[in-house]
C-alpha cells in the first residue's frame, strides 16, 4: 500500500494536468498513488490520462458536481496513510510532498499540513499560505497578494489549511467525516478546518513546501457563481462551526459586520448584477438552516476542546 494518496479533482483540464502530473512524476519522495476524480470532462483528459500517465488510478463521475463530492470519492477510494489534495493547475516544487509529509510526522496533533502556495504567473507573490478565521465569521488568506521577502519562512501551526495543495492525516477524515458536500465549491475547507479544529486536531503552515498556482485557470464562464456560492457557504460554514458561547460573547459584532457588508451591498451596489447573486446566496444560506442544525448539533456535542481554546486562535494568522 503507498503511504500517500494524491486526490486530483478534474473538468475539462487536459491542458493542465500535465504541469500538474508531471511535477508530481519528479518528487522527492516516491511512496504515493495518484487518483484523478474527473467531472465529467468533454475534452481530451481522459484520453491523456490513460495514454500518457498509466500510473493514475481514474475515478469518472457522469457531471460536474464541483469541488466537495469528487473529492470525497477520491478520499475513499484511497489507499494512502495521508492523502493530499492537489488542484490540477498547480506546479509543484519537487520537495512538496516530502517537506508535508515530514512535518505530520513530527506533529502527531495536527491533522493537516498546508504548503507555501505561491502565483503562477507572478512567482514572487504569495497566493495563500493558511486560512483565519476571526471572531465575526470573516475569513480571510493568510498572505494573499504579499512580496514573498522571507517574512514566512518559518513552519507555524494556523486555523486551517487552503485545501488546494495540502495533505491531510486519513484518520483524522475516518474520525471527523469528509468534506460537506452541501458547500458544493467554496468555503469546504475552512469547514472541514473548523470542524477539524473542534475535535482537536491542529494545522501547519509549511513554508519548504511550495507550489504554483495558475489563478484563475480554471474558472469558468459562470462569471457570478462565486458570489452566490461564497456568500450562502461563508453562512454555512459559521452557523454549523461556531461555539454559541462565542456566537453570544460576540454577537454585537457578528451582527454589525454581517449588516455593514449587507448594507454596502445594498445601498451602494443595488444596480449591479452581483448584488442579486449577492442576496440569492444570503437566502440560499439561510434557507439550508435544517441542514446546518442537524450538523451544528453533532459537531458541537463531539467538540473535544473548550470554546476558550477556539477564541484563542481566532483573528490570528498563525497560532
Amino acid at each position: 500500500m503507498p503511504e500517500v494518496s494524491v486526490v486530483i479533482p478534474n473538468l475539462n483540464g487536459g491542458h493542465l494536468l500535465p504541469m500538474c502530473l508531471d511535477t508530481l512524476r519528479k518528487q522527492t519522495f516516491r511512496d504515493f498513488e495518484v487518483i484523478v476524480v474527473d467531472n465529467g470532462s468533454r475534452d481530451c483528459s481522459l484520453r491523456l490520462l490513460r495514454d500518457a500517465y498509466p500510473e493514475v488510478r481514474i475515478v469518472s463521475l457522469d457531471r460536474n458536481y464541483g469541488f466537495a463530492y469528487p473529492v470525497n470519492r477520491g478520499i475513499e477510494a484511497s489507499r494512502g496513510e495521508y492523502v493530499c489534495l492537489l488542484n490540477n493547475d498547480i506546479e509543484l516544487d519537487t520537495r512538496w510532498m516530502e517537506e508535508l509529509l515530514t512535518s505530520l510526522r513530527n506533529h502527531p496533533d495536527a491533522g493537516s499540513a498546508g504548503p507555501k502556495l505561491m502565483r503562477w504567473h507572478e512567482r514572487e507573490r504569495i497566493n495563500v499560505l493558511a486560512i483565519r478565521v476571526n471572531l465575526d465569521g470573516h475569513v480571510e488568506i493568510v498572505g494573499a497578494g504579499e512580496n514573498d521577502l522571507g517574512q514566512y519562512d518559518e513552519e507555524q501551526f494556523v486555523f486551517g489549511v487552503n485545501a488546494g495543495a495540502s495533505m491531510y492525516r486519513k484518520t483524522m477524515f475516518d474520525d471527523i467525516g469528509l468534506f460537506d458536500e452541501v458547500f458544493f465549491a467554496s468555503f469546504e475547507d475552512v469547514d472541514l478546518a473548523f470542524r477539524a479544529q473542534l475535535a482537536g486536531y491542529k494545522a501547519l503552515y509549511v513554508s519548504r513546501a511550495v507550489g504554483y498556482h495558475m489563478v484563475g485557470a480554471t474558472i469558468k464562464k459562470r462569471r457570478y457563481r462565486p458570489t452566490y456560492l461564497n456568500n450562502r457557504n461563508s453562512t454555512l460554514f459559521f452557523w454549523k462551526n461556531m461555539p454559541g458561547e462565542l456566537i453570544r460573547k460576540n454577537l454585537p459584532a457578528i451582527v454589525g459586520n454581517r449588516m455593514d457588508v449587507f448594507l454596502r451591498r445594498i445601498l451602494k451596489n443595488f444596480w449591479k448584477l452581483r448584488t442579486f447573486h449577492y442576496l440569492r446566496g444570503t437566502a440560499a444560506g439561510y434557507l439550508c438552516m435544517p441542514h446546518i442544525l442537524r450538523e451544528r448539533r453533532q459537531i458541537q456535542e463531539a467538540c473535544r476542546v473548550t470554546p476558550e481554546y477556539i477564541e484563542s486562535i481566532l483573528d490570528r494568522d498563525f497560532v
